[in-house]
């Protein structure tokens, strides 16, 4: 009910706004025909008539956020800000300051704050076909591929008389929902429909994705590389093909395309981790412990950095900070079967074996395939002097195929 509310509360406003004077009726028409020349790509055209528009009504926030937007695409950054600056203090409840607070909103992963700025847009503005295209980028976001579908099915419909629709990027969204859903056989149909039309960057990226879930990584990287001819700062295809070589066991390759994709900003923590990891593969461990906390910064509840940096930390010799990364990553995931054998070696180096045994048996009380954990306990359990419980451990190790139990049992259990 209260969303209710607000929705219609925002629409009283938008009406009113419509409604006050016939100065704002004709400011209204000026910028339909500024939209107009936009859709032919005459700008300075369309800059000319919000201008107008402006001038008949000083107080229609929406013209001066479409001349922003303008001025932002033709780099007049300075003109764009004060444009934008001076919209929203007229009206920040505006439907183009709404989809631009949403477009900020998923950028900063907030993507349930972007669709709710998203829906208020659409309830003021429900012919925008836009607002809607910017809806299903929303729902993919959070994993509602049919909603998504749906509008998409409504965008296609209103893209045969609406100009402002792109088919192909109506196409394009279809093969990144199919992708996601794991129907490579849909998504790469609905990629070849867009590159039948045009050469574009992301359907390219996309194309590549799908050849790397199925394995076919030489090709993945020659679509990769078609999608940074076409833009040479396209930081994900960059990425992309940086995953690519990392797949194929070239460590080398996958660091510099790394960097590369960091150095054309690309600083989002999946970079940083995937970077990190690679390095520490390579025997970088500082450069891989510096990429952990790098995205601790983006992240500060990601497990797997947290883990990894105390697995980094204990190869190092630094068991302290590998200790306190151990107990932050259980904090974090406490059903993390892994994150606590983790701990147990670490204790282990501190010869803290009643706290080893502890976390060993939390381990394989999580995942009961995990051999490894009851060997570890064994061992300590042994170096704890309680060696009839520790061979038992050792002897259930070896049964289950484990074979350093196998040895173990010669050193600390014969005869």
């Amino acid at each position: 009910m209260k969303q209710l509310t607000i929705v219609l509360l925002f629409s009283v406003i938008a009406f009113t706004s419509v409604a006050q004077s016939p100065q704002r009726i004709e400011a209204m028409r000026m910028v339909q025909n500024g939209d107009n020349f936009l859709r032919s790509a005459r700008f300075e055209d369309a800059i000319a008539e919000y201008t107008n528009a402006i001038t008949t009504d000083n107080s229609y926030a929406d013209a001066y956020m479409k001349r922003s937007a303008i001025y932002s695409r033709l780099g007049r950054t300075t003109e764009a800000k004060r444009d934008y600056e001076r919209a929203t203090m007229i009206n920040p409840s505006s439907s183009y300051v709404l989809d631009d607070q949403a477009k900020a909103d998923f950028l900063s992963d907030r993507y349930w704050e972007g669709l709710e700025n998203l829906e208020h847009a659409i309830a003021m503005d429900p012919d925008n076909s836009l607002l809607r295209d910017h809806r299903v980028d929303g729902y993919i976001l959070i994993g509602e591929y049919l909603k998504a579908k749906n509008e998409l099915e409504v965008l296609a419909d209103a893209a045969v008389t609406e100009e402002a629709i792109d088919q192909s990027n109506i196409d394009l969204r279809m093969a990144l929902i199919a992708y996601l859903e794991g129907d490579m056989v849909e998504a790469r149909n609905r990629i070849e429909l867009v590159l039948d039309q045009n050469d574009i960057a992301l359907a390219y990226d996309v194309l590549g994705l799908i050849d790397l879930s199925e394995k076919n990584l030489e090709i993945a990287i020659d679509n990769f590389n078609k999608a940074i001819d076409l833009n040479p700062d396209f930081a994900l295809a960059i990425y992309n093909k940086a995953v690519a070589y990392k797949m194929m066991g070239k460590e080398d390759l996958a660091l510099r395309f790394f960097d590369q994709a960091i150095d054309v900003q690309l600083s989002i923590a999946p970079v940083y981790f995937a970077r990190g990891l690679t390095r520490r593969k390579v025997g970088d461990y500082k450069g891989a412990i510096d990429d952990y906390t790098k995205m601790n910064q983006f992240d500060t509840v990601y497990f797997n950095a947290v883990y990894n940096r105390a697995f980094t930390y204990k190869m190092i010799g630094d068991y302290e900070n590998a200790l306190i990364d151990a107990n932050k990553a259980i904090e974090i995931d406490p059903r993390d079967a892994h994150a606590w054998m983790l701990r147990g070696k670490i204790h282990m180096l501190f010869r803290d074996y009643s706290e080893a045994i502890i976390d060993y048996t939390q381990a394989m009380q999580l995942d009961s395939e995990m051999v490894e954990a009851q060997f570890n306990r064994g061992l300590a359990k042994i170096l704890d002097y309680r060696i009839p419980e520790g061979c038992d451990d050792l002897e259930a190790a070896d049964s289950r195929g484990f074979e350093p139990a196998h040895e173990a049992l010669g050193d600390f259990c014969g005869p």
